[in-house]
């Protein structure tokens, strides 16, 4: 089972602070969406999730991402995918 405490910590999105190395992200208005998407991201090697929570001007979200170890590896960084606030 994957961990979802990091959900718990006060972090905003990368599109509005950067966050080295975080290629993929996706935005929840509740924590039990943003941990429901957790049984279903397929990490590979290098790669792990990220994300935490925040309050824009409609309400709190969470957001769940994926951090690359290598992100020339990774591929393209104009390839960057965003789900959600600012990212749609």
């Amino acid at each position: 089972m994957i961990s979802d405490a990091f959900l718990d910590e006060v972090r905003e999105l990368p599109s509005v602070a950067a966050m080295d190395r975080v290629v993929a992200w996706s935005v929840f208005r509740s924590r039990e969406e943003a941990h429901g998407l957790l049984g279903h991201v397929h990490l590979a090697p290098g790669q792990a999730l990220v994300g935490g929570h925040g309050r824009d001007s409609v309400a709190d979200y969470w957001w769940v991402g994926v951090q690359v170890q290598n992100l020339e590896q990774w591929g393209n960084r104009s390839a960057v995918h965003k789900q959600g606030r600012l990212g749609d």
